[in-house]
């Protein structure tokens, strides 16, 4: 009989972190698209800092107000001008920040071909090309997984310094499109990284022990 709880309190524990995991997953990916949107603020700031202010930076600052404002219409207008306006490091930033507004409108294959200007313009820097890659995957809830993975091929067939963040968003791919298999193999060659951040190792260990649990 004590066998039996036993039995029945693990599945009931197996299934509490699955839910854990589905609750909480979407905050990491926000979390992580705050993260990014920081970043290019800051990198906008620095291009600012070195010239003195010009429209170009008006536009954009006006742009990044009116997201932070949830003006997200607005801001589309503003970074789509901006982006069409600019030659110089505000055209990309722009470009991000349209996708961001499109994203925020639910218009979805309007951000990810905001991306795709990013990634495949050759003039534009390697890691913002594989961040829009990134985002673009993150982002996208409507299409399929091999659209998906293909636009993650580039990052994790190179020696990107955004390759551990694309294998583990592979790993989430996996996961959304109910390929348990892949993804535990997946996580065990990421941990076996030397290189992996003791906060990656953290999450993939608990993904590990949320899925390889439920796959039991």
């Amino acid at each position: 009989m004590a066998d039996i709880f036993d039995e029945v309190s693990e599945e009931l524990k197996q299934d509490q972190l699955i839910q854990l995991w589905k609750k909480y997953s979407k905050y990491i990916i926000t979390l992580f698209v705050l993260l990014v949107l920081s970043v290019l603020t800051y990198q906008a700031y620095m291009i600012w800092n070195e010239k003195k202010l010009t429209a170009s930076s008006e536009q954009f600052f006006s742009g990044l107000e009116k997201l932070d404002n949830k003006d997200f219409e607005k801001s589309a207008e503003i970074f789509l001008k901006s982006s069409l306006d600019q030659k110089d490091g505000y055209r990309v930033l722009s470009i991000f920040g349209l996708a961001h507004s499109n994203f925020e409108n639910g218009k979805i294959s309007e951000m990810v071909s905001n991306y795709q200007t990013i990634y495949e313009d050759k003039t534009i820097g390697s890691y913002y090309q594989g961040l829009a890659r990134i985002l673009s995957v993150m982002k996208d809830n409507k299409s399929n997984f091999n659209e998906l993975q293909g636009r993650l091929k580039p990052i994790l067939n190179s020696p990107s310094k955004l390759q551990l963040l694309a294998a583990e968003l592979q790993i989430i791919l996996f996961i959304r499109f109910n390929k348990l298999d892949k993804a535990l193999s997946s996580i065990k060659s990421l941990l076996a990284r030397s290189d992996i951040s003791q906060e990656q190792k953290n999450r993939l260990s608990l993904i590990d022990k949320v899925y390889n649990s439920h796959a039991k």
